[in-house]
């Protein structure tokens, strides 16, 4: 690929395009390029100069000048195409040299590439897990228009995991079920793992072990557009309003703890307790604020949010791991909280958060 006349920028190109992190290699690459870059400016000079005093020759020939200034023109054009090839043989050797450091940056870059992975990566290659999320709960994991194909910020999420650790899913798919249901199976241990906008809760971790925080959400109140008499969640604790609550979320548990039993109506899915709220069958909903937001802005909902966001920092999302698969590969925490520092050092997480949540 390399010519006497070209070569240079051969040298120039596999320099340039060398993904290095490295100062001290930019540098050297850098002065590499600058050298080759001289060498070829003297290559042409000296060409053109050739060239002119080759012609001056010709042309004393063609008008009958004297032998000796014949002989003067011969011996400064083979001069000059002496020094010509001189500084070509120079180019040469300034672009091998810059070939062999552009291989010694590869290697050296690959080194480093290799370096910046994670301890954790992959740590689970060979490894099938079953893996479940539920359907319900846009815009972190909710059906495509085509009702068949999961997808939302858990769904992106749990297969960037899926990239670092190298673990397979079982049967290549990911499971999708409600709430309570989700949190049963990983319980009894017939799910692995469970990414769904879940909160590690204290409820919860006394049947299952959990992850590091990877989404901090709070709650919030959701009404019709026309209620004017709900301004916040601590107007519900008076038991004058019905509060539509989905089972086995956060926001239930908060709404068993703090508001009165006889004002709760439970409901299996956040679609069919936003649904009581628009038919008048109840006066208010609790729900994650992310995805109350998007349902509103969607016009999935016609409701609106009263209040502020509350219970932030008790409804940290993280993914569920059952004890079971814990006890099968004991570091299965560890190199689950790994990737997910991972992928949030390298702006993953805040890709996946711009595309669903933003």
């Amino acid at each position: 690929m390399r010519t006497a006349d070209n070569g240079v920028y051969v040298a120039y190109v596999c320099c340039f395009f060398i993904p290095w992190k490295n100062p001290g290699i930019r540098k050297r690459q850098d002065a590499l390029i600058e050298k080759a870059k001289e060498m070829e400016e003297k290559i042409m000079k000296k060409k053109v100069l050739s060239m002119l005093l080759v012609t001056s020759m010709l042309a004393g020939v063609v008008t009958g000048c004297g032998s000796s200034g014949e002989a003067s023109g011969t011996s400064e054009a083979t001069e000059s195409v002496d020094e010509v090839k001189e500084t070509e043989t120079e180019t040469e050797e300034t672009t091998e040299e810059a070939e062999t450091e552009t291989e010694e940056t590869t290697e050296e870059t690959a080194t480093a590439s290799d370096s910046d992975k994670p301890e954790c990566f992959g740590s689970l290659e060979g490894v099938t897990l079953t893996i479940g999320t539920s359907g319900t709960y846009a815009p972190f994991s909710y059906f495509a228009e085509d009702g068949t194909t999961l997808q939302g910020y858990d769904v992106d999420f749990l297969y960037a995991l899926k990239d670092v650790l190298g673990f397979e899913i079982a049967d290549e798919t990911i499971q999708d079920m409600d709430y309570s249901p989700l949190g049963t199976s990983l319980s009894q241990g017939m799910l692995d793992v469970g990414a769904a906008a879940l909160c590690a809760t204290d409820e919860r971790k006394k049947t299952m072990n959990f992850s590091k925080t990877y989404y901090d959400a709070g709650i919030v109140v959701v009404v019709s557009p026309d209620n004017e008499t709900i301004k916040s969640v601590e107007d519900l604790t008076s038991g004058d309003y019905t509060v539509a609550l989905q089972s086995g979320t956060i926001a239930y548990e908060y709404g068993v703890a703090n508001l009165p039993e006889s004002c709760i109506q439970s409901y299996d899915s956040q679609a069919l307790a936003y649904k009581a709220v628009e038919d008048g069958q109840a006066d208010a909903t609790i729900y994650d604020l992310p995805g109350t937001a998007y349902s509103i802005k969607t016009g999935e909902i016609k409701l609106k949010t009263v209040g502020d966001e509350f219970y932030t920092g008790q409804a940290p999302y993280a993914v569920a791991l059952s004890m079971s698969a814990c006890d099968e590969y004991p570091d299965l925490i560890k190199d689950f909280d790994e990737a997910i520092d991972y992928l949030s050092e390298t702006g993953v997480l805040d890709e996946i958060k711009a595309k669903w949540c933003e």
